[in-house]
């Protein structure tokens, strides 16, 4: 018996193998998924690919895969998630369970070895995204990039670039950061960066790609970037505390999951966190990536829980494959 587990993005997906004991057999990272982004034409091209890599090389194994489950990003929001659906599922058998997700119930899964709790998945947009004990589904936030808090790397440069702008205008001052951000795109003063920002498709990866200079202007003390983290932690907080009230005051501890760009500064980061949620919150940053939580998923679907030897299997197989 064999598990797929699907992680799929705007950018990349990535399909993998795992038999009974927990054992990755085979992984294979192809294109993008998200139907958002990415016609369902070119899905299918991603999936071919995926597919006839590891069939070709598993041949055997996978045509004994018993359950699937597939993460992919934009399938909520989504009028085609159906159509993907059906896609996913032509694969297979029609015995074989396909499971077409959120990927943020994979991301949560891949800390959290399929137990209950909540994930923070903070990239260029962000989502608070939960499953509580009786399996229900919550989410706070995760409504597009333009509606998000500055809890997310847009949110981040966003905020950023609007600093930026008071400095130049006089308002206020920030050196370092402002450097910085001119550094980054070129340029010689902030109303040279408008051109770049305004009037082209890639307006919302330049404005998150800012995040990271906030964080090394924090590192070198720029207060106004050190107001920004703040600001970010406070608005994760928000929406953690507030899935925490609604929908898991009865628990003793709460699983917080961690995962996105945001936290490659996690040591900045997670100590003004911890500070503003509960005490019984445990903060994970997970070790392993989020096709992990797909596999995870895909065998819970067929016998409820994962077993620990299971769950200790399959982390040391990844974590042999990226040492590897």
């Amino acid at each position: 018996m064999y598990f797929l587990g699907i992680d799929g993005g705007g950018s990349k997906t990535t399909a993998a193998l795992v038999d009974h004991k927990g054992e990755l057999i085979a992984c294979h990272t192809g294109g993008p998924s998200n139907p958002v982004s990415v016609p369902l034409s070119d899905i299918k091209n991603t999936l071919d690919e995926l597919f006839g890599h590891i069939k070709g090389k598993h041949p055997e194994r996978f045509s004994r895969i018993k359950s699937v489950c597939a993460g992919i990003a934009g399938t909520e929001n989504s009028h085609l998630k159906g159509e993907l659906h059906q896609l996913l599922k032509a694969y297979f058998p029609e015995d074989i369970n396909v499971q077409l997700c959120h990927d943020a119930l994979t991301a949560l899964y891949s800390g959290t070895n399929g137990d209950p709790g909540i994930v923070n998945i903070a990239g260029t947009g962000s989502i608070t995204f939960g499953v509580t004990p009786d399996k229900s589904v919550v989410r706070s936030g995760g409504w597009g990039y333009l509606l998000d808090h500055t809890g997310s790397g847009f949110g981040i440069g966003r905020l950023a670039l609007q600093k930026v702008f008071e400095a130049h205008d006089g308002f206020s001052r920030t050196r370092v950061l402002t450097d910085l951000v001119l550094k980054r795109f070129g340029v010689e003063s902030p109303p040279d960066l408008i051109s770049l920002i305004y009037g082209t498709s890639e307006s919302r990866s330049r404005i998150a790609s800012v995040c990271e200079d906030v964080f090394v202007a924090a590192r070198l003390h720029d207060k106004k970037a050190v107001d920004i983290i703040d600001q970010c932690a406070d608005d994760m907080a928000v929406n953690i505390s507030h899935l925490i009230d609604r929908h898991f005051k009865n628990e003793a501890e709460h699983k917080v999951v961690l995962t996105g760009s945001v936290f490659k500064s996690s040591d900045l980061l997670l100590p003004l966190l911890q500070k503003k949620l509960p005490g019984s919150v445990q903060l994970i940053l997970p070790q392993c990536p989020p096709v992990v939580g797909s596999v995870i998923e895909s065998y819970q679907t067929i016998h409820g829980t994962c077993p620990e030897d299971f769950v200790h299997a399959l982390h040391e197989s990844f974590s042999r494959r990226v040492q590897g």
